[in-house]
């Protein structure tokens, strides 16, 4: 069986999201150990590393997200009389506390939770659950005491969460869910907590099934893809596509695209910058001879 392979197929419950390179890539062993070098890393590895693992965090978090069934989302912020919301740990530690409790009243439920940091150093947490009905009720405004809504929805509270001021809407929609809670993960927060797990996470939830092999273009031709992330062609303005990803259904075992999406175009602007300074170089050696 060959490691090679240019397409990424990741099965959620009814739904799949195939990937495409534009280039043969090949699988690395797990086993094989990485050798991690005992000189001090600069400034710049620090940050790549710290981006890179939030990116990783990130879609291990939505592949949660598209293969569970959750309904509520959460946000549950922190009084300062009562938790130091500057201090991560702590924060941490009283949003664990709290599950804990939870589960221990209504039951094991699922859940995904996620710190926001604010530029003021304070956090916050975002999450999702599954499996899990607090008692809730229609939040109002203090004064006019009209229903508050956001888009469209409304907004709930819950007296479950006693270590600050909470807020709970009802989800709709599994993909601007897993968008929307993702962004909060940084590379600032991975930074400010390098020891610490980066999200809170429930065992036992769903994983999708992801296969790797390669693909004829033919064989996506009557799909349109979501995203094609790429660069322009050294001297010219050519697009060249290194990812395409499409999102699709799946019927009786086989793709389909009911709603075929607006394709969007991703370019690589730090390639391109490269570029254009390859191809100045080049004119001006050229202009001298």
């Amino acid at each position: 069986m060959s490691d090679e392979y240019n397409v990424k197929i990741v099965r959620f419950k009814d739904k799949v999201e195939i990937i495409k390179y534009g280039e043969m890539k090949k699988r690395i062993s797990p086993t094989v150990p990485k050798f991690e070098s005992l000189r001090k890393k600069s400034r710049e590895e620090l940050e790549r590393q710290a981006m890179q693992q939030a990116y990783r965090v990130k879609q291990k978090i939505r592949y949660y997200i598209l293969s569970n069934d959750f309904n509520l989302f959460f946000t549950l912020t922190f009084d300062d009389s009562k938790v130091d919301a500057t201090n991560y740990q702590e924060a941490r530690k009283a949003v664990v506390a709290w599950l804990k409790y939870q589960r221990e009243r209504y039951g094991r439920f699922g859940y995904i939770f996620i710190p926001e940091l604010h530029k003021s150093g304070r956090i916050h947490f975002h999450g999702v659950t599954q499996g899990y009905e607090p008692t809730l009720s229609e939040a109002r405004h203090p004064k006019s005491k009209r229903l508050i809504k956001k888009n469209g929805k409304q907004i709930y509270n819950t007296d479950n969460w006693q270590k600050g001021f909470s807020t709970v809407s009802k989800i709709s929609d599994e993909s601007k869910t897993a968008s929307y809670i993702t962004k909060y993960l940084t590379k600032e927060l991975i930074q400010r907590a390098p020891h610490e797990p980066a999200y809170l996470v429930s065992k036992g939830l769903n994983k999708p099934e992801i296969e790797y092999r390669v693909m004829e273009d033919s064989e996506l031709e009557s799909f349109s893809p979501s995203l094609v992330s790429g660069e322009l062609s050294e001297y010219t303005d050519e697009f060249q596509d290194n990812v395409s990803i499409y999102n699709l259904e799946v019927k009786n075992g086989e793709y389909s695209q009911a709603n075929p999406p607006e394709t969007l175009y991703k370019i690589n602007k730090q390639k391109i910058a490269n570029s254009r300074i390859r191809a100045l170089s080049v004119d001006d050696q050229t202009t001298k001879e």
